[in-house]
């Protein structure tokens, strides 16, 4: 859960990729807005950021 000032950074490791989803509320992955419901596919990244978020609840899955 994040909110107001919050900022996340997560690694991924080279060939990994990711999967976001927002369970509620927004936020910001990689300067992309996002709200509750969306979710997002995340390949060829080295990082993933999650900041500006209004009580956004997410769920990052870190896959081979």
């Amino acid at each position: 859960m994040l909110d107001g000032k919050d900022t996340v950074t997560h690694r991924l490791e080279p060939g990994r990729r990711a999967f976001l989803h927002v369970a509620r509320g927004s936020i910001e992955v990689n300067g992309t807005p996002l709200k509750g419901g969306d979710g997002v596919k995340i390949s060829g990244e080295s990082e993933i950021s999650l900041a500006r978020a209004a009580q956004a609840e997410v769920l990052l899955f870190d896959l081979p």
